[in-house]
């Protein structure tokens, strides 16, 4: 079952963002949970009000999917288009942000059958706004308006809490941190489009002190979630995460199996030493670090 119970975790409804940074920076640190574009179950995803349910739920992290509008806005939608998640059609970077904002969201993770909710599109500075010394936020969708979006962080003053990633190769992440007055936050990415980069681990880590690595894999038995691998990655003082949203991005010890058998799910990436888990299930997972 693993050792998640060692240090006491924030209670739901605290937002203890000092507890939070303090267990990220702690690379042996508690299993950190971050909550899947928002708590969607309770509100449509990437919305300002799925935030905030994520908050109330005990999240030390909240993924959301960042894109540019034509005008050079960034909102959170996880598609290029607003098909899926709003009464609209279209692709997001050919429409002005004032085109955006007049849509409606959908009900939880959208799509035709659900209903509309009075819920608009929140602009990235919203969310920031609504997190600011509460919890932390990770970067999902944004690498190649990077530049942009750390503005934001700046101008609202949330660097510190911003985790950003990508699967980009150890220069391009290393020009990008590097030349600011605030360093960002990173993590490195290891799945199918980057195969090649287990066996640079200790470059990427001198190159770009990421704080984390992420974690996709099909089959347990890939090499960058070997016992190896993983040792490796703590030994240059990075976390480790994984997702459990779906079965085919962790090896089937996903949030669905998870309810049927835990060790089998969450409690098997914990056994292997997983600190950061990324879920569609919040209640249960923070339920179950807390047991």
């Amino acid at each position: 079952m693993g050792n998640h119970t060692a240090t006491p975790r924030k209670q739901p409804f605290e937002s203890s963002l000092t507890e939070i940074l303090s267990s990220f920076w702690d690379h042996n640190g508690r299993v950190m949970m971050t909550v899947h574009r928002g708590n969607w179950k309770q509100a449509p995803e990437n919305s300002l009000a799925a935030i905030q349910y994520s908050i109330v739920a005990g999240a030390d992290m909240i993924e959301i999917d960042v894109q540019q509008t034509s005008d050079g806005v960034l909102i959170l939608m996880h598609d290029e288009t607003v098909d899926r998640m709003t009464n609209g059609t279209g692709a997001i970077r050919e429409m002005t942000f004032r085109q955006l904002r007049e849509l409606r969201l959908r009900r939880y993770q959208g799509g035709a059958n659900q209903p509309l909710t009075n819920y608009s599109i929140p602009t990235l500075e919203e969310i920031l706004i609504l997190t600011k010394n509460k919890v932390m936020i990770n970067l999902d969708k944004c690498w190649d308006y990077r530049e942009q979006v750390y503005e934001v962080l700046q101008r609202t003053g949330t660097v510190s809490q911003a985790l950003f990633k990508s699967t980009a190769s150890p220069e391009e992440v290393h020009a990008f941190l590097n030349n600011k007055i605030e360093q960002p936050l990173y993590m490195q990415i290891l799945d199918d489009s980057n195969p090649e980069m287990v066996n640079e681990i200790d470059y990427i880590c001198a190159m770009v002190h990421p704080q984390a690595f992420e974690i996709c894999f099909e089959y347990e038995e890939y090499e960058r979630i070997s016992i190896e691998v993983l040792e490796r990655i703590k030994q240059n003082g990075c976390r480790i995460w994984t997702n459990t949203m779906w079965d085919s991005i962790c090896g089937g010890h996903s949030d669905i199996i998870s309810r049927v058998d835990v060790s089998e799910g969450w409690g098997w990436h914990i056994g292997r030493g997983v600190n950061m888990i990324q879920t569609d299930d919040p209640e249960g997972l923070y339920a179950y670090l807390n047991e």
